[in-house]
């Protein structure tokens, strides 16, 4: 019973900071992921080794301070970004963040019109397939 109160002081720290690493790690991913950057690029711009950047992605490698600063540098965001609960706004959300050549906005509004030429294509299918006759058939 003591042994298992002491056990739960020890890991739980432990299990927090693991939990902190992986976070860490997984918003590394995602941010370097949304700028459409390889692993490779990035491991070239820290002039670390490709296997040693996985690593930090991965939460097994703890980062220093300055290799974080570094990696939050090259992906153009606070160090403490790494580290909050919740991010307060990432760019997926923000809808006048340019995308390569186009915003969210622009990507929504090319959406809408596509669904709006499919409803206008099916329209003018039924309309075609009312007026014209239907090959194989005689009329009597």
């Amino acid at each position: 019973m003591y042994y298992n109160r002491i056990r739960k002081r020890i890991i739980s720290p432990y299990r927090e900071i693991c939990y902190v690493k992986i976070n860490v790690g997984y918003r590394i991913r995602k941010l370097r992921e949304s700028k459409d950057y390889s692993q490779e690029n990035m491991a070239g711009e820290l002039s670390i080794s490709t296997s040693a950047y996985s690593k930090i992605e991965r939460g097994i490698t703890d980062p220093s301070i300055g290799r974080l600063a570094e990696i939050a540098k090259i992906l153009e965001v606070d160090v403490t970004f790494f580290f909050q609960e919740t991010a307060s706004k990432t760019k997926m959300e923000d809808k006048t963040e340019v995308y390569g050549f186009v915003t969210k906005d622009d990507i929504e509004e090319i959406s809408r019109q596509i669904k709006q030429m499919k409803l206008e294509i099916a329209s003018l299918k039924k309309e075609l397939e009312t007026k014209a006759p239907v090959k194989g058939k005689k009329k009597k």
